[in-house]
């Protein structure tokens, strides 16, 4: 059955071979058990029925060809054999875009905060702390941070779960699961905004355009809310849209750590040596890049909602 889904697909050729030089080359392959890549034959005695691959070109076509006309991403062959690959996938999307989401909601706020306040006090002690945390929060990958996490307040505190809640559990059991993974996933882009917001907003306020605001009558902080803030969030909102990407990219491995039932973690199995899941790992990879892809469009459109003159320049 399965073989006769990838003829039917366009991925393989079936053909019965009958020819004696032909059956015999087949048949000796097969009795010293020599691999004979991707194919399969049955010996019939009197002839042979082969399955074999076409040309890699022209499996991708079948392959873009049945997503496009039949939202076919073909069946699983190790994970979950037989069943479709797209709804792997589909299934896990929930859990994966819930963490992703509520990560991004916390890492903004403070990461812009710890930036205002690290350029408003620059080279005071304020701004030292906040530098010192973010050199030693950027380097420490998110995948160590989990792993620390999950041993300190997992395992010897008992504060939260050790592993991801199943989806049978109680409520308050499954928001107390998502504490950890949401906490690993804000360290890394918490210090990166900081670092970027406190760089930009830094470099607007000793712009001459702010001095003359200034010298108009505005306050400080009228100065910094009206002008310096518009200013500098200019290079700012896209790199956050660009960072629910890297976020999105790194929960895959914190995924694996936590149990977490999400795409990450079935890319993952899928990629595993001597296991390899082919069709879940394209679906996978179509889905990370149309997350890819949608964050690159948001981008383009928040540079003209944040800086007029993009608008007034498309317009001429």
């Amino acid at each position: 059955m399965y073989f006769d889904k990838q003829v039917s697909d366009g991925y393989m050729e079936f053909r019965l071979i009958d020819n004696p030089q032909e059956m015999k080359e087949i048949r000796k392959k097969m009795k010293t058990g020599e691999t004979i890549r991707c194919s399969f034959y049955e010996d019939k005695g009197d002839f042979i029925r082969a399955f074999e691959p076409i040309p890699i070109i022209k499996q991708y076509f079948s392959w873009v060809k049945n997503i496009v006309t039949k939202w076919d991403w073909g069946l699983s062959t190790k994970l979950e054999a037989g069943r479709p690959a797209f709804d792997l996938i589909k299934e896990r999307i929930p859990t994966t875009m819930t963490i992703n989401i509520i990560a991004l909601i916390f890492y903004i706020p403070i990461g812009l905060t710890l930036g205002i306040i690290a350029a408003l006090k620059k080279n005071k002690s304020a701004d030292n702390v906040i530098s010192v945390a973010v050199m030693i929060m950027y380097s420490i990958p998110g995948f160590v941070i989990m792993i620390m996490l999950v041993m300190i307040f997992g395992y010897n505190l008992e504060w939260v779960p050790s592993i991801f809640p199943a989806k049978d559990a109680d409520m308050a059991v499954r928001i107390r699961g998502m504490i950890l993974p949401v906490l690993a996933m804000t360290f890394g882009p918490v210090a990166g905004l900081t670092r970027l917001t406190r760089a930009e907003l830094t470099e607007v306020l000793t712009s001459e355009f702010l001095l003359l605001a200034r010298t108009k009558g505005l306050t400080r902080r009228q100065a910094v809310v009206r002008h310096a803030m518009r200013n500098s969030m200019v290079p700012l909102v896209p790199s956050i849209i660009f960072s629910f990407v890297g976020i999105l990219s790194g929960s895959v491995i914190i995924e694996m750590i936590y149990s977490i039932p999400g795409t990450g973690q079935v890319a993952i199995r899928a990629l595993t040596k001597n296991a390899y899941d082919y069709n879940v790992m394209l679906c996978s990879t179509a889905f990370y890049a149309t997350i890819s892809l949608f964050a690159i469009l948001i981008v383009d459109i928040t540079y003209g909602v944040i800086d007029p003159r993009i608008r007034m320049g498309g317009k001429k």
